[in-house]
């Protein structure tokens, strides 16, 4: 019998051998099929809804988005994700195989994306309070590791030199398309062990900084009109000409 303990296992070996590579053994055209069962009534699509409960996945790095999903189905405190939306996750994913997660992960990747509204060009000019948003999230903190214009960590391969954002990939998500109302949540998760995981300076440093309502403001003006779009024909097509 396959315990969950012995699927999260499995699961974290996928997450290591993914984590610079990628999934070109695997099934998109099941992984869309999968998909479109049991995501796509909550993420969209094509992974493009983002609001104050739900987060964007369309364009996230599938070695984070592997990493997230062993951490929902994860018997163990230190790494699950906890509270009534980790369990509602967790009830579904637990109907899955480790190859039906790299298959939905597989065709999230496959989809091209435009990031509308990131740039500090386009924070500017919606006004202080975004712009002071776009800092906030791009050299007050956030961007240090999340990226510029919240694109994901850039990090310099020790080889090169040159910036790779595909390095520590699976543990530092993308934030493009996320709202404020989402990200304020998943700090205070952080703040109250709800989510664990990842840096333990998400919860004694990074939460208790930003969580305070001028920042969560500004960083909401900035994150309300980021958007990831799908470059597929015929959607949103206001947005992508």
């Amino acid at each position: 019998m396959i315990t969950i303990a012995t699927r999260v296992g499995a699961m974290l070996i996928v997450v290591a051998s993914v984590a610079g590579a990628a999934l070109a053994d695997d099934d998109k055209d099941h992984g869309q099929v999968l998909y479109g069962q049991y995501c796509a009534s909550c993420h969209g699509q094509y992974g493009e809804v983002s609001n104050e409960v739900i987060p964007n996945i369309l364009g996230q790095y599938p070695g984070y988005m592997l990493s997230q999903l062993a951490n929902f189905v994860s018997p163990d405190p230190k790494t699950a994700r906890g509270g009534v939306v980790g369990d509602l996750k967790r009830s579904i994913l637990l109907e899955l195989t480790v190859q039906d997660f790299r298959d939905i992960v597989t065709y999230l990747d496959s989809l091209e994306y435009k990031v509308v509204g990131a740039s500090e060009a386009e924070a500017k000019a919606r006004g202080e309070l975004a712009y002071q948003g776009w800092w906030l999230a791009n050299y007050a903190g956030c961007g240090n590791c999340h990226g510029d214009d919240q694109m994901g960590l850039r990090v310099r391969d020790p080889q090169t030199g040159e910036l790779d954002p595909s390095i520590y990939a699976p543990f530092t998500p993308k934030l493009m398309g996320l709202k404020g109302g989402y990200i304020d949540r998943q700090l205070l998760n952080y703040q109250e062990g709800r989510r664990a995981g990842g840096m333990a300076a998400m919860k004694h440093i990074m939460a208790p900084l930003f969580r305070t309502p001028r920042l969560i403001q500004a960083i909401g003006a900035y994150a309300k009109d980021v958007s990831v779009v799908p470059l597929v024909e015929g959607y949103g097509k206001e947005l992508t000409d």
